[in-house]
């Protein structure tokens, strides 16, 4: 089955939003690795202990993120389509209510992050056009 035109704009959105994360954690590596080396219980870990906990999450981060983009955008697999719809939610309202105790972070760090937020919202919403439908097997062909 060819992909519908919703599902290739999802993907595009999506890998998207994941390269902006990317960006967005490279640019913010070195204040990160500051900010937690001041904190007393986390400098007793040592040097390396914030650096290798931050690259095992941003490698964790990454593969659930193709994962999820495999089987949703390739296989057509509705379980996935819903963590990811999940996923928006929850960061939707987490940044809502940042945004409400004006805990967002500024700069080109906030930018990005808003920037990934809106990609990943019009990428969930390709997931909901009527030409997906087929693809997730929530129609008869």
């Amino acid at each position: 089955m060819e992909r519908p035109q919703s599902i290739v704009w999802f993907e595009r959105c999506y890998l998207a939003c994941v390269a902006v994360g990317v960006l967005n954690t490279a640019l913010l590596w070195d204040t990160v690795i500051a900010q937690m080396a001041e904190n007393p219980q986390t400098a007793e870990l040592g040097p390396s202990f914030v650096p290798t906990i931050l690259t095992v999450g941003l490698v964790l981060g990454l593969i659930v993120s193709a994962l999820l983009w495999y089987f949703t955008a390739r296989k057509g697999a509705v379980v996935t389509k819903w963590i990811i719809t999940v996923l928006f939610a929850f960061n939707l309202v987490t940044t809502l209510f940042s945004a409400s105790q004006g805990t967002l972070p500024e700069g080109v760090s906030g930018v990005l992050g808003i920037v990934a937020l809106v990609l990943n919202g019009l990428a969930v919403w390709n997931l909901f056009r009527p030409d997906t439908k087929l693809w997730f097997g929530e129609t008869a062909a």
